[in-house]
C-alpha cells in the first residue's frame, strides 16, 4: 500500500509518489469491500482518462441503492486514499453500467424540467445533486435556449434552479404571490 512500515528502501521526503497502478486500486477496493462484509469483486482497467473500477458480485445492490450513493462514496474514498501525496488519473467506480444509466436519467429529467420551466414561465428546482451530477445538468442545458441554470444551496448536495430567461433577473427575489 502507500505506507508500508516493513519497507526498508530509502524514500526522499519530498519525492512524489508514483502514479497509481490498476492492480493497486483493485486490491484496495477488494480490501475495503471485503472489510464491509460484501460479496463484491473489483476489476480495474486503465484508460487514457481514468482508472475504471467495475464491480460484480452478489451484494452489488447495496452499492446501487439510493441512486448509487454507495458507488459514489466508494469512489470518493478510493480517490482520497490513493491520491494522498500523489497525482494521477481519476478513479471511477461503476457497477454493470449503472453510472451511464444514472447520467442519462439526470439529463432526461433536466431537459423535461427545462421545457416545463419555459412553458410555464416559472423557475423549476431539481432535487439535490452532487457536483458531478450538477455539472451534467449545466452542460446538458447550456445549449437550450430560453433558460438559465444556477446551483442553489450550501454543502455537497445542491439543487439546480432552471430559470426562464425572462425571469432570470428576478429568480432570487422573494415571490409575493403566496
Amino acid at each position: 500500500m502507500l505506507d508500508d512500515p516493513g519497507d526498508d528502501s530509502p524514500v526522499e521526503p519530498d519525492a512524489p509518489l508514483p502514479a497509481a497502478e490498476p492492480g493497486e486500486v483493485e486490491r484496495l477496493t477488494d480490501r475495503i469491500l471485503g472489510g464491509l462484509g460484501l460479496d463484491v469483486k473489483a476489476k480495474a482497467t486503465d484508460t487514457e482518462s481514468a482508472l475504471l473500477i467495475d464491480l460484480t458480485g452478489g451484494d452489488r445492490e447495496y452499492l446501487l441503492s439510493r441512486k448509487g450513493e454507495g458507488l459514489s462514496a466508494l469512489q470518493y474514498l478510493l480517490n482520497r486514499i490513493i491520491y494522498k501525496g500523489r497525482k494521477g488519473k481519476k478513479i471511477q467506480v461503476d457497477c454493470g453500467g449503472f453510472r451511464k444509466l444514472r447520467e442519462d436519467e439526470i439529463v432526461e429529467i433536466a431537459l423535461r424540467s427545462a421545457e416545463k420551466a419555459k412553458a410555464q414561465g416559472e423557475e423549476c428546482l431539481l432535487s439535490p445533486l452532487n457536483p458531478y451530477e450538477r455539472r451534467l445538468v449545466h452542460l446538458a442545458l447550456a445549449e437550450v435556449g430560453g433558460i438559465e441554470t444556477r446551483s442553489v444551496g450550501d454543502g455537497f448536495l445542491k439543487r439546480i434552479a432552471i430559470v426562464p430567461v425572462a425571469k432570470a433577473g428576478t429568480a432570487g427575489e422573494p415571490d409575493d404571490r403566496s
